[in-house]
């Protein structure tokens, strides 16, 4: 009887330990938040104060990524951005309000592990020179961690020639979900040297409140603060446009270095009075993100108004047996549009 009894109570054990394998496992990809190879094309990901930093009046923003599919399940994360400016015309000076909201998700593994966030960014500029401006941003939103359970296979799922999802589990472990309010700031600034070259960089601090995300009401699970420091040039040739870039985000013992840039040659001409002409662009680069990954880049520009990115990591970490280069792809969709052109808009059939 005794022996009974304990081999059931071992089962338990066993199980209890394989749920909590998944979630470690899971956890330790996560000790990292969200991160992108195109970091430039997910402005309020990586600082609230870039809420309203845009040539236009409102600007919406896509992007998707999935990485290490070729290791099994594959890491999804899906966010979406739109912010603009305002009170510009009313607040002189070239000060403005930026407001800004953005979520995502960010899913791993057989249980879909991981956050589903939204956020709210406010942020003012104020001129601090001729030619530069400095921008400070806040950032509060609400949080879920989750992992979903009824995907495990069990062993009561094998028939004995394989697994078979009809079969029961025979288990009643339960999705599990937490909730959490989390808090960000930032800093931005920008302006224009005398040589035409522009340049802009930022810093932001993440997870302020280093809130708890525990799916088993424990203290210690908690969002580890993430510091980030970005910056970038613009600078102009006769035919084409160069602009290094680079992001560097540090969360506890993560810590994440990328640089690179992208160049890119204008396609026809503008009219600075009609709305007839508006020029094209084409943008290629690269970028390496230390000890992990070699990305590049292809964009396409059109009219200055929509704006599609993809983008692969090509594995170049430790892992590099496994994946055999293979990393992850990302695509972005960016559309800048204005409330109103102030430039003659002609019949149609005419140009200027």
């Amino acid at each position: 009887m005794n022996r009974v009894v304990y081999g059931h109570n071992a089962l338990i054990y066993l199980r209890s330990l394989v749920v909590a394998s998944v979630l470690a496992s899971a956890v330790l990809v996560h000790a990292q938040d969200i991160h992108f190879g195109q970091f430039y094309n997910a402005p309020l990901v990586i600082n609230p104060a870039n809420a309203g930093d845009i040539e236009g009046d409102q600007r919406f923003a896509l992007i998707h990524r999935e990485q290490w599919r070729s290791a099994g399940s594959p890491f999804k994360t899906d966010a979406f951005s739109y912010d603009l400016p305002i009170l510009a015309g009313k607040l002189g000076g070239g000060r403005y309000l930026g407001i800004g909201v953005h979520a995502f998700s960010d899913r791993a593994g057989a249980t879909r592990f991981g956050d589903t966030q939204a956020n709210l960014s406010l942020s003012y500029a104020i001129r601090s020179g001729d030619a530069s401006l400095l921008s400070f941003g806040l950032q509060g939103g609400y949080g879920q961690r989750s992992a979903v359970f009824d995907g495990l296979r069990w062993d009561s799922q094998y028939n004995g020639a394989g697994y078979d999802p009809t079969l029961p589990t025979n288990e009643s472990v339960p999705n599990a979900s937490s909730g959490f309010v989390d808090f960000a700031a930032g800093i931005l600034a920008k302006g224009e040297l005398k040589s035409g070259i522009q340049w802009k960089g930022g810093v932001s601090t993440f997870h302020l409140n280093q809130a708890r995300v525990s799916l088993f009401n424990s203290a210690e699970d908690r969002l580890v603060r993430r510091f980030n420091a970005h910056g970038e040039l613009r600078i102009e040739g006769e035919k084409w446009i160069w602009s290094p870039k680079f992001f560097v985000a540090q969360q506890g013992a993560s810590r994440e270095i990328n640089v690179g840039g992208l160049m890119h040659r204008r396609i026809g001409v503008d009219s600075r009075y009609t709305t007839d002409k508006n020029s094209s662009a084409l943008y290629f680069g690269c970028f390496y993100r230390v000890s992990d990954a070699v990305v590049p880049t292809v964009q396409i520009e059109y009219k200055r108004k929509l704006m599609a990115g993809i983008s692969y990591d090509v594995n170049i970490s430790k892992l590099l047996a496994q994946t055999m280069y293979r990393g992850g792809m990302e695509i972005s969709l960016q559309w800048i549009g204005m409330f109103s052109d102030k430039r003659l808009r002609l019949p149609k059939g005419l140009s200027r």
